[in-house]
C-alpha cells in the first residue's frame, strides 16, 4: 500500500469498505468457480492502484461461497479499521443478479442522491464495481449478500442516522483508497449531509462544531437542521452557499466563535488561535479602557475572559461579536445578500 505526505509526515494509505466488498466478492466468485480456496486477490481501485488484498474463506459448497476481508484504514483514525466484512455469493437459476440484505449493512429510509428508500446503502462507485464482477460471472443467475458483523454497533458512531441510513454501515468509497488525514473524509461527509438536506428541500441550517452545539441547537433552533462541521467552517460555509441554502446559522462556543469573529475559518488550535485577540478587538470597539483590554489578553480561556468582561460591564460583547461573525461570513462568501446569523454560547448556557 502506498503512502502519502500529511503535515510533513509519511503516512500509509488504506482501503475503503467498498474495496473490501469488491475484494471479498471477487474471492467468493473465483473460489466458487475454481473449487479452490482463495487467500489473496488483486483489485484495481478507481484511483488506479492495484491492491493485493488478503481474503479468508468462511464456507464453500458447490453453489455457495462466503469470504471475508479485514478493513485496513492505513494511518487514518477510522472507526472501521480492523472490521470484518463478509460477502456470500450463491448461484441461482432465475437469470438475475439479486442483492440480499445482510446484517450490519445500512438501508436508505428515504430517496436521496445516494440511493432509493429501501435499497442497501452502497455508494454508486463500489456498487458499480461489484455489479461488474457479478455480470461477468452471472451464469444462470447469482445472488450476493454482504454482512458486517459489527456494522450495526459501529454505525451508531457515524453520520449514517443523519443521512437517513438505518441498520448498519454504508459501503463507501470513491477512489477505493483511504487517505490519512480526516479533513478530506470529514468535508466529504459534510458535503454528503448538505446534499441530502438540499434534496429534502431544507432551506435553513445550523452549522456547529460538535455535539454540544448540536444539543444547544435542538433546544433553541428546533425548526432548523443541524450539521456538525468540526473545525471546517470555511469549507462548510462555501458548500452551503453553493448548494443554495437560504439561511445559515453559525453556532458555537465562545472559544471557537471568537476566531470566526475575526475571520479565522479553520478553527483548530494547531492552525490559528486568536481568541484573546478577538476579545481585545471587540472590547476596543466598545471603547473599553486599554488597561482592561490588556488584562483580558492575558487570560488563558475564553470563558474566563468573558466572565471578566461581564464583571466590568461589557457583557454584551457576545452580541457585538455575533454581528461581527455575520459580517465576516458574508465577506468570506462574497455574498452580502445571504441570511447569516451568528450565535455564541458558553458552557453556562448548556447547564
Amino acid at each position: 500500500m502506498r503512502s502519502t505526505i500529511v503535515d510533513g509526515k509519511s503516512m500509509r494509505m488504506g482501503y475503503t469498505t467498498g474495496t473490501c466488498a469488491v475484494a471479498a466478492t471477487q474471492a467468493a466468485i473465483t473460489s466458487l468457480e475454481s473449487g479452490e480456496t482463495v487467500d489473496l486477490v488483486r483489485v484495481q481501485v478507481p484511483a488506479g492502484d492495484v491492491l493485493a488484498i488478503e481474503t479468508r474463506e468462511i464456507s464453500r459448497t458447490h453453489e455457495r461461497a462466503t469470504y471475508s476481508v479485514i478493513k485496513d484504514s492505513g494511518d487514518d483514525p477510522d472507526i472501521t479499521d480492523g472490521m470484518e466484512l463478509q460477502v456470500t455469493v450463491e448461484k441461482t437459476e432465475d437469470g438475475k443478479i439479486t442483492w440480499r440484505k445482510g446484517m450490519g449493512v445500512g438501508v436508505f429510509t428515504e430517496d436521496s442522491l445516494f440511493g432509493t428508500a429501501g435499497e442497501l446503502a452502497i455508494n454508486p462507485v463500489p456498487k458499480k464495481e461489484i455489479k461488474k464482477i457479478l455480470e461477468e460471472h452471472k451464469g444462470e443467475g447469482i445472488a450476493i449478500e454482504i454482512n458486517i458483523p459489527e456494522g450495526e454497533a459501529l454505525a451508531k458512531k457515524t453520520f449514517n442516522p443523519r443521512l437517513g441510513i438505518v441498520g448498519g454501515l454504508s459501503i463507501l468509497g470513491t477512489s477505493g483508497l483511504v487517505r490519512p488525514m480526516s479533513k478530506d473524509a470529514y468535508v466529504a461527509t459534510i458535503n454528503m449531509e448538505l446534499e441530502s438536506l438540499k434534496h429534502l428541500g431544507v432551506k435553513s441550517i445550523v452549522l456547529t462544531p460538535g455535539h454540544y452545539g448540536e444539543n444547544y441547537a435542538k433546544k433553541h433552533y428546533e425548526n432548523d437542521r443541524v450539521v456538525q462541521v468540526s473545525n471546517y467552517f470555511g469549507d462548510a460555509l462555501c458548500l452551503a452557499r453553493d448548494k443554495g441554502f437560504q439561511k445559515i446559522i453559525v453556532l458555537g462556543h465562545i472559544g471557537k466563535m471568537a476566531k470566526l469573529a475575526i475571520g479565522i475559518f479553520q478553527t483548530h488550535s494547531a492552525v490559528a488561535d486568536g481568541r484573546m485577540e478577538s476579545l481585545a478587538y471587540y472590547l476596543f470597539k466598545m471603547n473599553a479602557p486599554r488597561e482592561f483590554i490588556e488584562s483580558v489578553e492575558k487570560e488563558v480561556t475564553a470563558e474566563r475572559a468573558l466572565i471578566r468582561c461581564r464583571e466590568e460591564g461589557y457583557g454584551d460583547i457576545l452580541e457585538v461579536m455575533e454581528r461581527g461573525i455575520e459580517e465576516r461570513v458574508k465577506r468570506y462568501l462574497k455574498r452580502e445578500d445571504m441570511d447569516i446569523h451568528g450565535k455564541i454560547y458558553t458552557m453556562e448556557d448548556l447547564s
